[in-house]
Parts: structure tokens; C-alpha cells; sequence
């Protein structure tokens, strides 16, 4: 009896497979024959008896675990069933590994995510003879038996399985592709994580199986090294997630004839992680430019991007070479300045990278005043005659040492700037520009910047004060930062016409040299709401009350009320409206 019982089954068991296999490989839909719905004896097996009665299952113990383990080896090898479509699943990242070394690689992000609270995350391997189940539970110290358990934590494709390893490329892409495809429709993850020397191949089916989800899943490839240094990834909203490839930024070099302090700005670019980021560099340079500078551009090799030199006919000055170094080719471009003796820690690159996500890219998070990232923490209160010391870290200590900060204060010494804030400077800039600083009609109360005249820093702070904009500020222990300034001869430094004496102790800063993410509150960034704000000043003041102080002076380019700051429009950056706060 049994065996007759078998022998009708196994045929069913096969249609399955062959169903699964089209629908799997062909996008194959399924036909369900009418039922009568007045006639159950047309329902088929609707109660699932032969499972679910005691006395069958006992019978046919051996049919009901065949159907069962074909039944987990669809699912977990990406077949939609009914359950599946009817209850889409969302989850953070679904990780693939197509080695036991890409496996081992991937692991501290992976417990990463899965130790995160209220996060998710499972990883595919493809199994057969590239990686199994087993080899993977084994790198990742887990016990075999969750190759067996019936729950989404790893999933083997069993590539190769049916058919065999093959010579040719094409059945593993085919296979990869086609399971991962299903995985991620049922699953919906806000990233598919890999290596980024994966096989081009696999790679290939990756990107194509991404891009066939509807829900805006990102494929995220990293550099082997870097994958321990992003472990805050797993901090990052699900929100924010899919935004991890949406970004541009480019390094933006202002120099002359300071080649030594070129070359240790270079080699400090080159030390530094970027994630497998296409990140374009460009050299801006005077007219001025002397034989070493122009023989070290020329031959200075960047595997991050795209290289692009400038160099002005006609002598321009610092304020022309800085603002015209840069001008965003859309709202996903952001520009790093750097003039060149400016040293850049190896963490630079990421700490940029959170700090978007965090609040630039989190569509949870609203902070339109934020205009810049800044790569350093200042030592001083720099727009008070007297530049009294400041120290971040002894400042915040009430609500953390290290938390960071929003300033008011635009930083000249190593920061990103934001594409629509930036389009509304050089606005700005252009309105307001004067070779007198007298004839400039802004005046903030009790700022030695009024009396600026040869820097482009001036307008920009002239701006963000009367329109209540903010930079972001690390603030770590011994004012360790991402950038220092090494304080060198050059257009303001030791020229003949500044007044200003500059003590090198004030500006140099020690560089980050180890991971950030353990300084910050809690090991992460705090949420928006609780980033502290100061004025020009270095006061505590609220975002709110810096609009106010701005539109109290009534010295914006359109005529507001003391309630009203300049709205601009983002696309031209031109002033359209006064705006209500």
C-alpha cells in the first residue's frame, strides 16, 4: 500500500519540481483547474490531511518529509509560493557569499546586523561544490543544525545540484540569478551585501537580480579591508539603506607652489578607505603654478575615479580658487575642498559617508539647515578678536564628551559642501561680492569677520547667518579629527598683510588613526533631535534661534520681516520668496 501510495506521489512530486523549475528560470506562470465551489470533493486536499492527520502522517511518514524538504529547498532557493506573495517579508540586508573566504570576510557584519536590535538579516550562499550550508555555519561559528532548521537565517542555492558543476559560466549566472531574484521579491531587503572582488559573473547576476525588484533594493559591493570599518552601517535606518550608492563625492585640491604639502595631502588621500566608491579628484590650480606642482599633478596616479586638472590664465587669488573649484552637476553631488596643507585621516571618507546617511539621506530625518560636514574640530573661537581656546569635548561634556555638534561656523580646513547650499553661495557671493569690505552691508554684531576682505569664508559665513544654515562638527577626544591644518606659508598664512599672529599649537589637531564608531554616544550617531547647535559664537543656541538672530538684522539680499528668512530656489540657487520660520 505504501509503496503504491509512493509511487503515485513522487510523479506529483516531480510536476512540482517542473513547475518550480519554469517558473523558477522561465517566469513561468502556474494555472489552477476550476472547482466547484459547492463541491468539496473538486477542492483537493484543501485540510492538508495527509500531513496533518496523526494517523496518515504516521503511515506516510516518508512521503510527508519528501514534500516537505521540496517544499523548503523552492523556498529557500527563491520560489514565490502563495504564502510568500500573499506576506511579503521586508528585511535590512540579505548578504551573499560565493566562497568560504567571502563568507569569512562578510561575518563581522554580518553578526553586526543580526545582534542589532530590530534588525534583520540573513545570508545565500550558492552551495554544490562552490560553497555549502555546512562550510558556511562553520565560518560563521554556528551550529550545522541551522541548515536543517526551518527558518530564514542562511540559504544554500544548491547551484549545480540537479545538472552538475558545469565548464561554463552560464548555468551558475542562470542559477544565481534566477533564485536570487525570488529571494529578494519574497524578502524586500533594503541592501544585498557582497564582496567587491567577487566573480564578475556572479556579479553580473547579482546586479541584474537587484535591479529586478520593484522595491528599490541596492546592491552594495565592499572592499574586503573596509568591511570591518562599517560596522555603523547596521546602525542605519532601513530608510536610509537603499541611499548607500545614491551619493557623489568629489575631492576638490586648491593648490600653487607647495609641492612637498601637495604630496603629503596626496599620499593621506590614498591611505584612506572608500568603501569601492567611484570618488573623482581635481587639481585647481593658479596661474602661478611652479614645475613641481604641474610635474606631480600630471603624474599622480588615483584608482578611486576619474583625475581633473585646472589651472587659470589669468591669476585669480585664494577666494577665486576655492569658490570656483567646485560647482555641483546635480543634488546627489557633494564637494570636498582641500586646500593643500590640509592632512586628511584614513577614516575621512567614512565618517562623510555616515554623517549623509545619517541626516542627509534618512527620508525619517528633516534637516535642511545642515549645508556642510566638517573633517575638523576647531580650537578656537575664530570670529572673536580675541580667539579665545575652545575645547568641543569639555563644552558637551553634560550630554556627551564626544557627541557631535552643529556649528554655525563654515570650516575652511577640510569640509564637504552640499550641492543646493552651495548653487545658493555662489548666488550670494555674486550679489554681495565688493574688493572693499566696507561697502559689504552685513555687519554682524561683535564679528571680527566683518572686517574680511580677501576670503571667500566671509560670504559664506555672511550667508549661513542670516539664513540660520549649520555645519555638522566631529568632536573627539584630544580634538582628534578626520582633517588638520598644518598652518603653512600661503595666501593668509604668514602674508605679508595679515596682522593676525597664528600659533601652530591652535590649528594642528592629531588625526584619527583607528575607528571612529566607538567614540560616538552609544557607538552610533545620535538621532538628529539630539544634536547639540551653536551660534558664530560657539553659544548653545537652537536652530530656531539662529534663524532668528539672521532675520533680526534685515540684511539679506531681499527685504524680509524679523520673522522671515530667504527662501532661494534649490535648482538655480537664485532668491525667490521671504519665508516665515
Amino acid at each position: 500500500m505504501q509503496l503504491f501510495l509512493v509511487s503515485i506521489y513522487l510523479p506529483l512530486l516531480l510536476l512540482l519540481l517542473t513547475v518550480y523549475q519554469l517558473q523558477k528560470y522561465r517566469n513561468a506562470g502556474s494555472f489552477v483547474l476550476p472547482v466547484d465551489p459547492k463541491d468539496k470533493e473538486t477542492w483537493g486536499d484543501s485540510e492538508h490531511r495527509l500531513a496533518y492527520v496523526s494517523e496518515t502522517t504516521v503511515i506516510f511518514k516518508d512521503v510527508v518529509t519528501v514534500r516537505d524538504d521540496q517544499w523548503w529547498r523552492a523556498v529557500s532557493t527563491g520560489y514565490i509560493t502563495q504564502w510568500a506573495a500573499m506576506n511579503p517579508q521586508k528585511i535590512d540586508a540579505l548578504f551573499y557569499a560565493h566562497t568560504i573566504e567571502e563568507v569569512k570576510a562578510l561575518a563581522p557584519l554580518l553578526e553586526k546586523f543580526r545582534s542589532t536590535v530590530g534588525k534583520k538579516a540573513y545570508i545565500v550562499v550558492p552551495g554544490g561544490g562552490f560553497c555549502s550550508c555546512e562550510e558556511a555555519t562553520s565560518a560563521l561559528h554556528w551550529p550545522k543544525t541551522v541548515c536543517r532548521e526551518r527558518r530564514f537565517k542562511i540559504f544554500d542555492l544548491g547551484v549545480g545540484a540537479l545538472s552538475g558543476i558545469s565548464n561554463s559560466e552560464v548555468p551558475v549566472v542562470q542559477a544565481v540569478y534566477a533564485s536570487m531574484k525570488g529571494l529578494i521579491k519574497v524578502h524586500n531587503p533594503s541592501v544585498v551585501i557582497t564582496v567587491d572582488d567577487i566573480d564578475s559573473n556572479v556579479r553580473k547576476a547579482l546586479k541584474m537580480a537587484t535591479e529586478s525588484n520593484s522595491n528599490s533594493s541596492t546592491l552594495v559591493h565592499l572592499p574586503r579591508p573596509s568591511i570591518t570599518k562599517v560596522l555603523w552601517m547596521a546602525d542605519l535606518r532601513s530608510t536610509a539603506l537603499p541611499n548607500w550608492n545614491r551619493m557623489r563625492v568629489s575631492v576638490n585640491i586648491i593648490t600653487q607652489n607647495r609641492v612637498n604639502s601637495l604630496t603629503r595631502l596626496l599620499k593621506s588621500l590614498k591611505d584612506a578607505y572608500y568603501l569601492g566608491d567611484e570618488v573623482p579628484i581635481s587639481f585647481n590650480m593658479d596661474s602661478r603654478v611652479d614645475e613641481p606642482t604641474l610635474k606631480l599633478v600630471k603624474t599622480f596616479d588615483w584608482p578611486h575615479g576619474p583625475k581633473t586638472l585646472r589651472r587659470r590664465i589669468i591669476q585669480g587669488g585664494l577666494i577665486r580658487a576655492v569658490s570656483e573649484s567646485w560647482y555641483p552637476s546635480s543634488d546627489d553631488d557633494f564637494g570636498l575642498l582641500l586646500e593643500d596643507d590640509i592632512e586628511v585621516s584614513p577614516y575621512y571618507y567614512l565618517w562623510i559617508k555616515y554623517a549623509l546617511l545619517s541626516y542627509h539621506y534618512d527620508p525619517q530625518v528633516s534637516l535642511p539647515e545642515l549645508s556642510s560636514i566638517s573633517l575638523y574640530t576647531p580650537r578656537l573661537v575664530e570670529v572673536v578678536k580675541e580667539r579665545p581656546k575652545w575645547n568641543a569635548t569639555d563644552y558637551f561634556k553634560h550630554i556627551h564628551p564626544n557627541t557631535p555638534y552643529l556649528h554655525q561656523l563654515p570650516c575652511s580646513w577640510g569640509a564637504v559642501f552640499f550641492p543646493k547650499h552651495w548653487r545658493e553661495f555662489y548666488v550670494y557671493m555674486n550679489m554681495r561680492f565688493t574688493e572693499d569690505a566696507k561697502q559689504n552691508p552685513v555687519q554682524i554684531p561683535k564679528s571680527r569677520t566683518n572686517g574680511w576682505q580677501a576670503s571667500w569664508k566671509k560670504f559664506l559665513i555672511d550667508m549661513m547667518y542670516l539664513r540660520g544654515y549649520v555645519s555638522l562638527y566631529p568632536n573627539f577626544p584630544n580634538q582628534m579629527s578626520f582633517s588638520t591644518n598644518h598652518m603653512e606659508p600661503g595666501a593668509h598664512i604668514s602674508a605679508k598683510d595679515n596682522v593676525v599672529r597664528h600659533n601652530k599649537t591652535d590649528f594642528e589637531v592629531p588625526l584619527l588613526k583607528d575607528d571612529f564608531k566607538t567614540y560616538l554616544p552609544n557607538g552610533k550617531m545620535p538621532s538628529a533631535s539630539k544634536l547639540p547647535s551653536l551660534n558664530l559664537f560657539n553659544q548653545a543656541v537652537s536652530l530656531k534661534g539662529l534663524k532668528s538672530a539672521g532675520s533680526k538684522l534685515r540684511q539679506d539680499v531681499l527685504n524680509c520681516t524679523v520673522t522671515q528668512v530667504v527662501v532661494v530656489d534649490h535648482e538655480t540657487g537664485l532668491p525667490s520668496r521671504c519665508a516665515t520660520f
